[in-house]
């Protein structure tokens, strides 16, 4: 089974973000919009000892704010809603968890960036003018399981402090 741990922010405006991704991210109406901490992973580690380990990993983790705005397109032709405040606190808290717990997982070739993934296009241009906010503090991690239909299935939340 293949797992990963997210953010799913809770934006008083997350439906613009929805309806962006409803015609241009084929799991759309599989998982929320979310924040990656770490990437889908395949582990012989039982749920409740993942659970316990990130637990620990996380205990002294303050909750924080994030603030996206702004699109851009990654090489894969990614469409990413980026992360403008709140960058240091995500990437602390992927590198923690990767460090403590996950470390056989990391993929060191990739640079992690913070982000949403909208979808996947060609080109941009059509989003020209989305230029919303998109404001939240973060108090809680979610370990999910992907299903065999690429469905989200929440393990367990870990609240931070």
């Amino acid at each position: 089974m293949k797992r990963d741990i997210l953010i799913f922010p809770k934006f008083k405006n997350i439906h613009l973000i929805q309806d962006i991704r409803k015609d241009y991210d084929k799991l759309a109406n599989l998982i929320p919009p979310h924040i990656t901490i770490v990437f889908p992973f395949t582990d012989s580690m039982t749920n409740d000892v993942l659970i316990e380990k990130i637990k620990k990993c996380v205990k002294n983790i303050k909750s924080f704010k994030i603030k996206f705005k702004g699109i851009s397109l990654n090489n894969e032709k990614l469409i990413f809603l980026n992360c403008i405040y709140g960058n240091d606190e995500i990437i602390n808290l992927h590198n923690k968890i990767y460090n403590e717990v996950l470390s056989s997982h990391l993929n060191k070739s990739i640079k992690y960036t913070p982000h949403i993934t909208l979808g996947k296009v060609n080109n941009i241009d059509f989003l020209r003018d989305f230029k919303y906010e998109f404001e939240d503090i973060v108090d809680q991690i979610v370990i999910e399981e992907i299903g065999p239909n690429e469905e989200s299935i929440i393990i367990d939340k870990i609240n931070l402090n």
